[in-house]
């Protein structure tokens, strides 16, 4: 495995959530997978330009990012990204040949809006859409492979504030597969829609947003903390679903801040999602 900490939060190192990968490697990251005899490197992505605007930061991050998930793919490590904001799925899946490879979203939003439709015009909010080949296709070329990802290979999970009309119009017209969270519970059969996504490819790009789970165990991120969210039980029921059916591509786990981490209950529900996939890909590897 390889552990690979990208330092910037929409491209930018001064970013709060810049800090999280660091701190996760720092706070018990490195121990976790020893105490496991669980073979890791770890490494930390640099920006090869200062910071301009977004978009090209976002893009000189993205590139090192891709160079650094294809080393680790073909030395045969599992790539595990600990990133400040979701549009590092770009850099990601960049890196990654894609022969039959899905992606599971965990994530309180998803992700899904355009330029045509966004209010804000937030980067990391149109992650999903660039990868699915929605919006952006001439500046993701520029990172690496491309290739958009079919809606129907795509499953997403935790989903309970799309924002504006227009983003959840776009979801609702999609077909991605995908169960929402209501009231702190799924809206869909988890199984199923791992076993429907398991018809159509064979492995999976891994994302998860931390805001995807609910803010008791999760208050530390960038975005405002969106109210029943995933419980720890159902983040494993999730993970266990997708690994015990699909191989792990890469994974990236996003969006941690540890300066707005109350008694570190963030940084210890991270901890905990890494180790579930550690110990599900060692039992998937002795089937």
């Amino acid at each position: 495995m390889c552990l690979i900490d990208v330092p910037f939060a929409m491209g930018d190192d001064r970013h709060e959530a810049s800090e999280g990968g660091r701190r996760l490697l720092d706070g018990g990251g490195r121990e976790l997978f020893a105490r496991r005899a669980t073979a890791c490197r770890d490494l930390r992505v640099a920006r090869a330009a200062p910071f301009v605007d977004t978009a090209s930061a976002c893009l000189a991050v993205n590139r090192e990012l891709a160079a650094a998930v294809a080393t680790a793919a073909a030395a045969g490590e599992l790539p595990i990204v600990l990133a400040g904001s979701c549009d590092a799925a770009a850099g990601v899946l960049a890196g990654l040949t894609r022969e039959r490879c899905g992606v599971v979203w965990i994530d309180a939003h998803a992700d899904f809006n355009t330029p045509d439709s966004t209010v804000t015009g937030f980067f990391p909010g149109m992650a999903l859409a660039i990868a699915t080949g929605d919006c952006y296709a001439a500046w993701w070329a520029q990172i690496g492979n491309a290739t958009p990802v079919p809606e129907p290979h795509v499953a997403l999970f935790g989903t309970r504030d799309l924002s504006p009309d227009a983003e959840r119009e776009r979801v609702e017209r999609s077909r991605i597969l995908r169960v929402p969270w209501v009231d702190g519970q799924p809206d869909g059969d988890i199984e199923l829609t791992v076993a429907t996504l398991a018809r159509r490819v064979e492995r999976v790009y891994l994302h998860i947003d931390l805001d995807a789970l609910d803010p008791s165990i999760a208050s530390g991120i960038v975005d405002t903390p969106v109210p029943h969210g995933l419980s720890l039980e159902q983040l494993d029921e999730v993970l266990d679903a997708v690994t015990g059916r699909l191989a792990l591509g890469a994974v990236a786990l996003t969006t941690y801040t540890p300066r707005r981490d109350i008694a570190g209950a963030t940084h210890a529900t991270a901890l905990r999602a890494l180790a579930r996939i550690v110990d599900r890909c060692a039992t998937r590897r002795r089937r």
